[in-house]
């Protein structure tokens, strides 16, 4: 089995991906949306891609995709501490730092830290954490990388700063997703997405079913409809909490008063946070 996950090495994703995989070969894609489509057109069997950050939110790439572009679903989430470092060439010094690089959701989660030990360097944005590092290698002046501590040993760097990142709470979820249909209502989390019509009060209607059949949602986002402007597709996750008839019935019924729906799938929850 081959699952695509969102490369290069040495990032966050390859490590929820390699946890993810159990052991199956891992094949990194450019894109969210090359990784997940390496999977609608059978070139790889599973991917693995984020979907949500604790500080930076919704990863509107890969919400956009699996509304709009494929359809698949999702088999499992991972929950994973996002641990920033701070890597440079050994013996660089936090005071010598010029410029920092990283990727344009990782800088903003690092803010404190850099605001206080790094103020005037510049910033610059690189296409993944594991691209910044890389470039800290091959440049010959005091640069330094935000990321993930094995993107170091990638590149033969050193970790200068572990845990810089501005809170403990940082954590990104993962999903793997595949074409195998998991709408079972059996495990612990659903995730639907709906729009409704143009009309006052139908948002209301619709998350009213919830209420009704007593089923708890844990989150809702909003993503823009494809070439409709100023009309939007609500993302919904779902508890399942041995509520799964309550679920499919309430399901059911968002499909007959919503004007597009596509459920994403059933499926269990790895919560890393939880480890020592």
């Amino acid at each position: 089995m081959k699952i695509a996950y969102l490369g290069p090495r040495g990032t966050f994703t390859e490590m929820a991906a390699k946890i993810l995989a159990r052991d199956n070969d891992i094949v990194p894609y450019h894109s969210f949306y090359d990784a997940l489509m390496a999977v609608e057109k059978g070139e790889v069997d599973e991917a693995v891609v984020p979907v949500e950050n604790s500080i930076e939110g919704v990863v509107n790439g890969t919400a956009d995709c699996l509304i709009f572009d494929v359809d698949l679903y999702i088999q499992e989430l991972l929950i994973l501490p996002i641990r920033q470092c701070l890597i440079a060439k050994e013996g660089t010094e936090l005071r010598e730092v010029t410029r920092i690089m990283s990727h344009p959701h990782a800088i903003p989660q690092c803010r404190d830290f850099i605001e206080k030990y790094m103020p005037n360097a510049e910033i610059v944005t690189e296409s993944s954490t594991a691209e910044a590092i890389k470039k800290v290698s091959l440049s010959d002046e005091k640069v330094a990388g935000i990321g993930a501590e094995c993107a170091a040993d990638l590149y033969g760097l050193s970790v200068i700063k572990r845990n810089i990142q501005n809170t403990d709470n940082n954590f990104t979820q993962f999903v793997r997703v595949s074409k195998k249909k998991s709408i079972e209502y059996n495990k612990d989390k659903v995730t639907i997405c709906f729009s409704t019509t143009d009309e006052p009060g139908a948002l209301y209607k619709i998350l009213d079913i919830f209420s009704i059949f007593d089923v708890n949602m844990s989150k809702i986002a909003s993503r823009p409809m494809r070439n409709k402007p100023m009309e939007y597709v609500f993302l919904i996750d779902l508890d399942v909490n041995n509520n799964s008839k309550d679920i499919e019935d309430a399901i059911k019924l968002i499909e007959r008063k919503s004007s597009f729906c596509k459920n994403l799938g059933c499926y269990a929850i790895r919560d890393n946070r939880l480890q020592k």
